[in-house]
């Protein structure tokens, strides 16, 4: 066939560069998410690997084990093969520092990943983060805890450019005594940590950010399919047979997808330092780690290529087009009942999952489950939404009375997957915000404890003493009571007692003595020597003092140092550096923390993680949906002219077609809107309790939440607005030519 022919049947006018333009934009889109999304899922498990290091374990306890190789206290060296090793959890302003003490002597033959030497006693390695941090406060409130810097940790060893990670040099002497103290070998040969939760989220992300993108690309290839047909039908007529004609549909859609994936190819690598910065497990990425290789690049579009072409091509021959004259509007069949099979069953995986794991059976591969159930239920959503669409309608001829609600009805009963279509796009976005949404209520679940009548002050830093005679020492405590007392930004220091024996009453409690438990201001202080206050005071209950048998705090062990505070960062900082540093070493082997400290478990930052990543699939998926139904309807308006044009023939005004466009966008969004938010809360729901064992659960959503559903209803009302104001033009005369 001449190309010329074929230029002018594919590209010959304004509309059809517009819907050319539409396919590359919609293409490009979805590359670029799928490869940023592909290498984030990457990223995380590289990240996991390089900072494995941190989590090395050995053989032997520390001062515990008696067995061969152990190490105790009067021996003079570890030998050059091993060190002694022992993981803290340190803190700053609120963010966790992981700090490792280290004793190794000076020919010893261990490595650490990124660190060139191992540090000496008094001497550290940092990672450039937390050098930073050191730099720009007093030394007092940080840089003193660690000693001299000797080096920094470099990215390599790292798993984010916020990592704040230390790693220490000590004596042996000093760590023999410690309970959490281990013998190390390597440093090198530690199986990484698979974030499975955050990868799990990640596939799940994913897919819910790029089912709305595909809904955008299949509306947009679908763009003006009534004036393609016409034009194909030309074709037909000057000679071409089905078979060239659907090839041309997908050459030409192929070229598009092509372009349109290369953009898409070229806009992830330079978005890719942009979305390193969002911030999954406590620190973003780094811009290596979203990036991906470029046999995976190839693939994506290769695959993306194919599919369009063959999308494309497919739908032309099932359309049936004949000569000019001949092409009429095919028939859709009745979606019946099954639809709701596929939906059923991505539901049900959900429900045995969540609940095998509540009762405590053992469920191989939760994370794959999950992801599994959850596609089929978006997958079900999208396939149940054309019958409960006709339903709709139905509904909607039945009880009407009014001409455009009939019509409208009528049309939805004759068209139902079509007209799904149409609002298939917000439909997955309210359901994806609302799984987003409910996600994301968790991470208001155990927020940071507050003050208030009874309660420890959360500016009160809690310091849990060694059990070794020396850290318990009476005198020795004195002293660093002493010593934190005299620290400015301190109003207060208390000890906490317990007795050594295990018998007696007042056994297994904590003991105060009168005196100092009036001076703590949490309630009333029965009239005795020595009192007990509860335990679960120190995790946020309100304090209880009861009498307590014994009578003279000197006979008993301190275990618990109360360090209260003016409240400032500052003198936090500079009473949890002074308990490990100096002649107040040595105190705990636990460093300090307040109750909200101690309420920022990993549990919690997993929690604010998802909470983070939701709130940006949110804003993803509504933009992309409000796009997809604006150009949904746009096309929906250029496909019925010819039908809208007869009605305005037989006598039905502008305002007449504007309440029929308006009822048939309402009925599909109305029918399943409802059951979209409910069934997305119970997704998320499903999902949370599902990967943490029960330990969370949503709750009610915030006003984030309620802002995205209005910016939903506004983006319809706003494509319905578009669509109307395009009646005129397409509804003249010129829309039934060939009747």
């Amino acid at each position: 066939m001449n190309p010329s022919v074929v230029r002018l049947a594919v590209i010959g006018s304004r509309a059809s560069w517009g819907r050319l333009l539409g396919i590359t934009a919609g293409v490009a889109v979805g590359v670029t998410l799928a490869l940023l999304l592909g290498g984030a899922y990457q990223g995380l498990g590289a990240r996991d690997e390089r900072s494995s290091w941190m989590y090395a374990s050995g053989e032997y306890m520390v001062g515990g084990d008696t067995g061969p190789g152990a190490v105790t206290a009067d021996m003079a060296s570890l030998g050059d093969d091993r060190v002694a090793l022992a993981h803290t959890t340190d803190r700053h302003e609120g963010d966790r520092i992981v700090r490792l003490d280290l004793a190794a002597p000076t020919t010893s033959s261990v490595t650490i990943p990124g660190i060139t030497d191992l540090p000496q006693p008094g001497e550290y390695y940092a990672s450039p983060a937390l050098i930073d941090r050191i730099a720009q406060v007093p030394p007092d409130e940080l840089g003193d805890r660690f000693g001299t810097l000797t080096g920094t940790i470099s990215d390599s060893a790292l798993a984010s450019p916020d990592s704040l990670v230390v790693v220490v040099g000590a004596r042996t002497s000093a760590l023999i005594e410690r309970p959490a103290a281990q013998i190390v070998t390597s440093f090198t040969d530690v199986p990484h940590r698979a974030g499975t939760n955050y990868q799990t989220v990640a596939i799940v992300g994913a897919i819910a950010v790029l089912f709305p993108v595909l809904l955008l690309v299949s509306i947009v290839t679908g763009l003006g399919a009534v004036a393609r047909r016409e034009r194909f039908a030309t074709l037909r007529l000057i000679g071409a047979t089905p078979r060239t004609v659907a090839a041309i549909a997908a050459v030409e859609t192929a070229a598009t997808s092509l372009i349109g994936a290369l953009i898409g190819v070229l806009l992830a690598a330079l978005l890719g330092p942009v979305a390193a910065l969002v911030s999954v497990d406590d620190g973003v990425f780094f811009p290596s780690d979203l990036a991906v290789t470029p046999l995976t690049a190839v693939t994506v579009v290769a695959v993306t290529v194919a599919a369009s072409a063959i999308t494309a091509g497919g739908r032309i021959r099932r359309a049936g087009i004949g000569p000019l004259g001949q092409t009429k509007q095919q028939a859709e069949k009745t979606p019946s009942l099954l639809r709701l099979v596929p939906f059923a069953g991505g539901l049900g995986i959900l429900i045995a999952t969540t609940v095998a794991v509540l009762a405590g059976l053992p469920v191989p591969r939760v994370g794959t489950l999950v992801v599994i159930g959850f596609t089929i239920t978006t997958v079900g959503l999208l396939v149940a939404g054309p019958y409960l669409t006709l339903l709709a309608g139905g509904i909607m001829a039945r009880r009407s009375k009014t001409a455009a609600g009939v019509i409208a009805g009528n049309r939805i009963r004759r068209t139902p997957v079509a007209t799904f279509r149409s609002v298939s796009g917000l439909v997955v976005a309210v359901f994806m915000v609302s799984v987003f949404a409910g996600a994301a209520t968790t991470a208001d679940q155990g927020v940071a404890p507050g003050d208030g009548p009874g309660l420890l002050p959360v500016s009160t830093l809690i310091q849990y003493l060694d059990l070794t005679p020396a850290a318990t020492d009476p005198a020795r405590t004195e002293a660093a009571r002493a010593r934190l007392a005299a620290i400015s930004g301190v109003t207060q220091v208390t000890t906490i007692f317990t007795i050594d024996s295990g018998e007696g009453p007042d056994a297994n409690r904590l003991l105060i003595s009168a005196d100092a438990a009036n001076d703590l201001n949490l309630g009333i202080v029965p009239s005795a020597p020595v009192v007990s206050v509860n335990s679960d005071a120190l995790s946020g209950a309100p304090a209880v003092f009861t009498p307590a048998e014994a009578t003279n705090v000197a006979e008993l062990t301190p275990r618990i140092l109360l360090i209260g505070t003016n409240g400032s960062p500052a003198a936090i900082e500079r009473a949890r550096t002074a308990l490990q540093v100096g002649a107040i070493a040595g105190t705990g082997w636990m460093p300090a923390g307040t109750r909200t400290d101690l309420a920022d478990d990993r549990l919690q930052s997993m929690a604010a993680s998802f909470a983070n990543l939701a709130y940006l699939g949110i804003g993803v998926a509504t933009l992309i949906a409000g796009l997809s139904l604006a150009i949904a309807t746009i096309s929906a308006m250029i496909d019925r002219r010819r039908m809208l044009a007869l009605l305005r023939l037989l006598g039905m005004n502008l305002a007449g077609l504007r309440r029929i466009i308006t009822l048939e966008a309402a009925a599909p969004l109305l029918s399943v809107m409802a059951i979209s938010i409910g069934l997305g809360f119970l997704v998320a729901d499903l999902i949370l309790v599902g990967l943490t064992n029960g330990g969370r659960s949503v709750g009610w959503p915030d006003a984030r939440y309620i802002g995205a559903l209005l910016a939903s209803a506004l983006l319809a009302l706003a494509a319905v607005a578009v669509a109307v104001s395009r009646l005129g033009k397409n509804t003249d005369l010129a829309a039934i030519r060939y009747e």
